[in-house]
């Protein structure tokens, strides 16, 4: 079953901000090598691009568990478009639970790759939102 809330639609910025402000903690993070930070920090950059893009599409948020998100934007995009947004986000998704509930470290190749896929993500997003 999948979970969602109602958003306004005009909210979606709300969640693009949230987007991009991570993507910059993110960055930060890896510049001054808080690898764990940098790979949460893209991880919820993803999510929160995800969900602005369904409250602008949709009224809704995905409000489940992080890994079925992409559903929340289904119809929103092109196949190809929904195909690399979802090649992307399962890297980010496969990493999640490892920063931030293992006992392992993220390295900076992790954290590297962490923040090119949120950009990547967020970068497509921009282009169907005004």
């Amino acid at each position: 079953m999948e979970m969602s809330k109602t958003v306004d639609r005009g909210l979606y910025r709300n969640y693009l901000q949230k987007a991009q402000e991570m993507l910059e903690v993110g960055q930060y993070s890896l510049r001054t090598e808080k690898n764990n930070a940098a790979v949460t920090a893209s991880v919820h950059c993803a999510i929160n691009a995800i969900d602005a893009l369904a409250v602008y599409y949709f009224g809704k948020r995905h409000a489940g568990r992080h890994e079925d998100a992409l559903k929340s934007i289904q119809g929103a995009l092109d196949e190809a478009d929904r195909s690399d947004i979802a090649k992307q986000f399962a890297g980010l998704i496969g990493l999640k639970n490892e920063a931030e509930y293992q006992t392992d470290l993220m390295n900076a190749r992790q954290a590297s790759d962490a923040l090119r896929r949120a950009s990547r993500i967020l970068s497509k997003v921009r282009k169907k939102l005004p």
